[in-house]
């Protein structure tokens, strides 16, 4: 569907491809928002760092599987000017209308079109609370103190060529802080999606909880199928303060025609508890980085992870398990399914460093291979500089048990509906911790169509 059905650019303006971008540009984009000065010179020497920084290249160890050789660059529209913001929901184009699910399920609602933050709204009792809720154009005019603070804390716009694009052509995204104390009763939910053809996004989310307070936020990444090709470079940064509480839930469902490349970084704070869980769907190709920092002791990060490939998807999952403090807890476990010609790279990194005594990490990637040619690289990886503590690791790769499959149809179960169920099943875990019944439901029967191909 056409986003411009229901909402129009707000001015007239030919879009700018990757090819054609220079530093004037960049101004351009940053004085078209009337940004504060301390955006516009990040976006500047971002872009400026990009200029003379390559892509990755599969020289690179965790780009050795992964080749976007492929991927037209120049041809990616960049910048375009931004959609006039909906009057209501209803005016939503209808896709979006039924991801979002009834307000009961929610505290707060954030939906991004292409690079444009289209409807925003929070629940009055966020505000009493002093919670904030904003796209982090409109937060960096509210609370320029507060977003110059947290924006880049966690990733550094000079680390990648891709960590440089989005934070030179940051479009949309937002800002989620809970102050100390506090407790969000509901879900806050952002969706970012993608309707117009050849468009790259390039959303910032930033979510920081500060001491003893407790939230669930949704982040989701969703197109129904819009033409052409469609870029996503995306940066999640998340700070969850000592003693404080967190539920992430990233659930990825593009369109069959985007790349998506993403960083997402975790800092988990002394006692604070924080649990990811994540699901994978989408995409003509993925590739993510998933890191969790235990900086404090006792601190506390979860992991509960899918993916379901088919066709020609490439999924390649980065995680990294980092324990820099003792009487910290991780715990990772990642399932896979992989049907066609789908391919899945995972390189898995838990790090105890020399001072993070008594430390306990779990790393797990099982994967279910359903046709000859779809593909698992799985390696799970160990780096040790502590004598005191407790580190397990392990990965499979196999078929569905033909055991289990002969058990269903004894019961009268034909083969087809019997792999399904144990497909249900294999994921079941993952799916059952999506904090919104309504989008639990969404991706539960994504998975059941993948499965039933």
């Amino acid at each position: 569907m056409n986003p411009t059905e229901t909402m129009t650019p707000s001015q007239v303006q030919d879009p700018v491809r990757m090819g054609a971008l220079k530093m004037e540009t960049i101004a351009a984009v940053s004085a078209r928002a009337a940004e504060p000065d301390f955006l516009a010179r990040r976006r500047a020497e971002a872009w400026a760092f990009c200029e003379k920084t390559p892509f990755p290249g599969r020289v690179e160890e965790l780009w050795r599987r992964t080749d976007i050789s492929a991927l037209k660059w120049d041809a990616v529209v960049a910048t375009h000017e931004p959609y006039t913001p909906a009057r209501s929901i209803a005016d939503l184009p209808a896709p979006l209308r039924d991801e979002i699910g009834p307000a009961s399920e929610r505290s707060a609602l954030l939906v991004q079109v292409d690079s444009s933050v289209v409807w925003s709204e929070a629940d009055a009792e966020l505000g009493k609370l002093g919670v904030t809720v904003l796209p982090i154009a409109e937060a960096a005019k509210k609370t320029p103190a507060l977003v110059e603070r947290l924006l880049g804390g966690t990733v550094r716009f000079d680390e990648s060529r891709f960590t440089g694009l989005n934070s030179a052509l940051l479009g949309g995204g937002a800002l989620v802080h809970v102050p100390a104390g506090v407790t969000v009763p509901r879900p806050i939910r952002i969706l970012i999606s993608r309707l117009s053809p050849d468009v790259g996004t390039f959303p910032r989310v930033v979510v920081a909880l500060e001491k003893g307070s407790s939230a669930s936020v949704i982040e989701e990444y969703y197109s129904p199928g819009e033409p052409g090709i469609g870029v996503n470079v995306g940066v999640s940064e998340i700070t969850v303060g000592e003693e404080a509480s967190l539920h992430l839930a990233t659930l990825q469902r593009w369109g069959a025609n985007v790349y998506h490349f993403g960083v997402e970084r975790v800092r988990v704070a002394r006692d604070a508890r924080f649990h990811w869980t994540f699901a994978g769907l989408g995409g003509k190709l993925t590739k993510l980085d998933m890191e969790m920092h235990l900086d404090g002791e006792g601190s506390e990060a979860k992991f509960s992870g899918c993916y379901f490939g088919n066709e020609t998807q490439h999924f390649d999952f980065h995680t990294f398990q980092n324990h820099l403090a003792g009487h910290s807890l991780s715990d990772l476990l990642f399932k896979g399914a992989l049907r066609g010609r789908a391919r899945m790279v995972y390189q898995g990194l838990i790090k105890v460093h020399k001072d993070a005594q008594r430390s306990d990490a779990y790393q797990a990637n099982r994967n279910l291979i359903l046709s000859d040619k779809a593909r698992a690289d799985s390696i799970p990886s160990l780096e040790i500089e502590a004598n005191d503590v407790r580190c397990t690791h392990g990965a499979t790769v196999g078929q569905v048990d033909e055991d289990q499959i002969f058990y269903l149809m004894a019961r009268g179960l034909d083969r087809r509906d019997a792999e399904r169920l144990i497909i249900a099943g294999f994921f079941e875990p993952v799916l059952e911790r999506i904090p919104a019944e309504s989008l639990r439901t969404l991706v539960t029967e994504a998975v059941e169509r993948k499965a039933a191909v």
